[in-house]
């Protein structure tokens, strides 16, 4: 299929919109649309949302799920007729909402969403449960869209006409690249306190500005991230938060993986990111010693170290690879507990003794608090993003002439992603680090590597681990010792030889074996 391209005016030629038709009739994942509408010749289709604002921008390969809008038809009906080309799933009957899953969806491609036009009346809480929705099959396309947050996702499709619904103007917001909410933004957000992240993260998604009353109504509004309401459960009332653990983590998680300095910037500018970590908060004006960090204090050091992620530096060092969120995580909140294990010597001299340890413990309650591995689609655990934190400084602090090679084997090469996570924090911290007369220093960095490097040589075919020589059982015969702490001591050794480059057959294995057991 050819790539979908549109050059788009305020009023975009016919031709530009046929294209978006030609490309979505030859969709496979559509392929059940068109005898559909057959069978119901009097029903509007309409394609909307985040789809068809991809489709207008070029970006129709990222799109997973579509969303349509159906006017003047019975959605028993067309369950009816859409059962025989896949499973549905009618998920709201008093909503007019049903799921569609057509059969040989490709893999990672999402159901369709098919509704009824619907109004929405917020209860003002800003909690997303508290809309009393409307659905009605004949209710004008554009009082579904008038309900929608944002102008560049209130656009639709009418796959009869052939043409464009846009009452909001977010054709022009594509065009300028300006993220707008549809109508009062104060009240859109007030109906759902969630859309104020999802405008943080749709601007970096999508690399568009937040326009400047949509902006100032989030900023002004942000304090109600926070709020809690009493909920009647089968054990009592109970308070939970009108914008779930759940939701923050999506949109924090998203914005922070399609750009992390630009996710940095919205959420600290908006008050989004101390109101969510406000762990990270002291880190503004923290001072660190001079001579080292000539850069400023802590949080300018942190938010450096999250743009030397993605700078040309690290492309340089670490050519075809891109930091997980995970990573970046643990970049933001490598250096969280310097400001509470600050000290001084008797010479004045700044210091932070066990700000790595006290680090991990943070930064794996902040990722089990706000449940960030519930972000669909990351893989983020909340050990390993303490463990990154807590060994962040290791790889500068290793002294390569004497640690041992299985050391190094430990911490970098047996779970090779997460050695490779590892040495991208700790690239990131000492890029970010700036002596006060000089540049960073990514010499001990650079030499760890290079030997890395030279030890993945030794490992078997699966990469996890160096061709096994001998086991456990043959090397208790060959040095006649029982089963104990003995034979692991000597299967170390044996190890380490093989990443010296000092055994590589199983008969120098055997030998080594006799040997060191001869000197027990």
């Amino acid at each position: 299929m050819k790539r979908l391209s549109i050059e788009m005016g305020h009023k975009p030629e016919q031709s530009l919109i046929d294209k978006m038709g030609e490309y979505l009739a030859a969709d496979r994942r559509l392929s059940w649309l068109g005898p559909l509408r057959e069978k119901f010749p009097s029903a509007e289709w309409y394609l909307v949302g985040g789809g068809v604002r991809d489709l207008l921008m070029g970006r129709e390969g990222r799109i997973k799920d579509y969303d349509m809008v159906v006017r003047r038809a019975s959605l028993d009906e067309l369950t009816s007729v859409l059962e025989k080309a896949g499973r549905v799933d009618l998920v709201g009957r008093n909503f007019g909402v049903l799921k569609f899953t057509p059969d040989g969806l490709p893999a990672g491609d999402e159901a369709v969403d098919i509704a009824w036009p619907r109004t929405e009346q917020a209860g003002m809480s800003g909690g997303y449960r508290d809309f009393q929705v409307q659905a009605d099959a004949d209710l004008p396309i554009e009082k579904d869209l008038a309900r929608r947050d944002f102008t560049v996702n209130a656009i639709a499709y009418d796959f009869a006409s052939r043409r464009l619904v846009d009452p909001h103007g977010g054709l022009r917001d594509i065009e300028e690249r300006r993220l707008r909410a549809v109508g009062d933004p104060t009240e859109r957000f007030r109906e759902d306190y969630s859309r104020m992240l999802r405008a943080l993260r749709q601007a970096c998604q999508l690399g568009f500005d937040i326009e400047p009353r949509t902006w100032e109504a989030l900023r002004q509004l942000m304090p109600h991230l926070d709020d809690k309401r009493v909920a009647t459960t089968p054990r009592g009332e109970i308070k939970e938060r009108v914008v779930p653990h759940e939701t923050v983590a999506k949109e924090l998680v998203k914005a922070l993986a399609h750009d992390p300095r630009r996710a940095l910037e919205l959420f600290e500018r908006s008050g989004a990111l101390f109101r969510i970590m406000p762990e990270l908060a002291p880190l503004v004006g923290c001072e660190q010693p001079r001579n080292h960090h000539s850069e400023g204090d802590v949080w300018t050091h942190t938010k450096l170290a999250i743009d030397k992620l993605t700078g040309p530096g690290f492309a340089e060092m670490f050519p075809g690879e891109k930091p997980t969120v995970e990573t970046v995580l643990a970049v933001l909140l490598h250096d969280v507990a310097k400001p509470q294990t600050r000290g001084a010597d008797e010479n004045g001299k700044i210091n932070f003794y066990g700000h790595a340890e006290q680090g991990a413990r943070i930064a794996q309650g902040l990722a089990e608090h706000w449940r960030l591995a519930s972000a669909a689609g990351f893989d983020i655990d909340a050990e390993r993003l303490g463990w990154l934190v807590n060994m962040h400084m290791v790889p500068h602090l290793l002294d390569l002439k004497t640690v041992r090679k299985t050391t190094l084997s430990k911490h970098f090469l047996e779970q090779p992603g997460l050695g490779r996570e590892l040495l991208h924090v700790a690239y990131a911290d000492a890029a970010a680090t700036i002596p006060e007369n000089g540049e960073p220093d990514l010499s001990r960095l650079s030499e760890l590597m290079a030997v890395l490097k030279e030890m993945e040589g030794t490992f078997a075919q699966d990469k996890k681990k160096p061709a096994k020589l001998l086991s456990g059982k043959e090397v208790m015969e060959i040095a006649h010792v029982d089963e104990g702490p003995a034979v692991g001591a000597l299967l170390e050794a044996l190890k380490e030889a093989q990443f010296n480059h000092q055994v590589a057959s199983v008969e120098e294995a055997r030998q080594l074996i006799q040997e060191l057991a001869k000197k027990k």
